[in-house]
């Protein structure tokens, strides 16, 4: 995925010299509106809408966390699990839009299952060539707190603007996201030999600000009439605050709960997400979003490399990756 990826950002770069950009005569894309998909899968900044339509999609990935927030996925103990998202969505020519998803995983011992939900009303502003505009607010309905594939949030606020009128398009984006998750944690005392199985309860918020610059390719009439490319790679970096907070240990109701505790082995969902954090940059990131259509029938793939910048024992550099197929009606 990466090596295709950086081969086609290549090849848009250079063939974009030859290759006139937006060919419709009346400067709308032949592509539908990716301000609205953006709703879904975030991976395209807003162009021209003319009409209302319903969007059904399925997706894969490899982001737990947030539809929108890259940032917050970023900081996941796992990108090796494969998410698939089916969604279905309906967008207002006046950019109003609902779209509801879900998130299915193939669980160890358990098999490919949902792990949650999510409901999404956003507005987009469309029809604008001078500013891109969208906020949104995502529901997440959890089936399984306990799972590590399950989201620790269940209310992500996201909002982002952009100025298109300069070739390096600046942007901002701002994400607010709360929840409580939990966590079965089975851990043995090394001088008596003992095991015992804690239940935590963890309280999240994190708040991230984004500033960006990115360019939009646009091609219509690839192999035939009917088809269009965009890709758009942005450089992108975040500062963020965010806090995790316990609420409770089911070990503490047995005795000596106290001091078992400082043995606690968490499996850390969120291990950059650890205690109260203030203000601060977190991480520069580059994500490179590529939209391909014909017809009514969409491919778009993202990919988001972040390398993390406070000090940290975890990994640094996460790859999340998106890949949606659509069609719209």
């Amino acid at each position: 995925m990466q090596k295709f990826l950086f081969t086609m950002f290549c090849f848009f770069i250079i063939s974009n010299k030859t290759v006139a950009q937006d060919t419709t005569g009346n400067g709308v894309p032949a592509f539908d509106s990716a301000a609205v998909l953006n709703d879904l899968m975030q991976l395209l900044d807003s162009t021209d809408v003319s009409a209302s339509y319903g969007l059904v999609s399925v997706g894969i990935t490899n982001r737990l966390f947030s539809l929108h927030n890259n940032n917050l996925n970023a900081k996941q103990s796992t990108t090796s699990a494969l998410v698939y998202s089916p969604s279905l969505g309906y967008f207002h020519k006046s950019g109003f839009s609902v779209s509801a998803g879900a998130s299915l995983v193939n669980r160890s011992g358990k098999g490919l299952g949902v792990t949650q939900y999510s409901v999404t009303p956003a507005y987009d502003l469309t029809n604008n060539r001078n500013w891109t505009f969208g906020i949104s607010y995502s529901r997440y309905i959890i089936k399984d707190k306990y799972s590590p594939y399950s989201s620790p949030i269940q209310n992500d606020f996201y909002t982002y603007a952009s100025y298109k009128k300069h070739w390096l398009e600046p942007g901002i984006a701002f994400g607010y996201s709360t929840g409580n998750y939990s966590e079965i944690n089975q851990f043995t005392v090394q001088l008596t030999g003992n095991t015992f199985t804690d239940t935590g309860t963890y309280r999240l918020k994190a708040f991230s600000m984004m500033g960006s610059l990115a360019h939009d390719f646009e091609w219509s009439g690839i192999f035939g009439k009917d088809d269009a490319a965009g890709f758009t790679p942005s450089l992108m970096i975040s500062l963020g605050a965010d806090s995790t907070e316990t609420v409770s240990h089911s070990i503490l109701q047995t005795p000596g709960g106290q001091n078992l505790i400082r043995f606690l082995k968490r499996r850390k969902r969120l291990p950059k997400l650890q205690g109260k954090n203030s203000l601060q940059a977190q991480s520069v990131a580059l994500s490179l979003d590529l939209n391909y259509s014909v017809g009514r029938f969409s491919v778009l793939p993202q990919l988001y490399l972040d390398y993390y910048l406070p000090e940290t024992d975890e990994k640094r550099f996460t790859q999340t990756f998106t890949l949606s197929l659509g069609y719209s009606f």
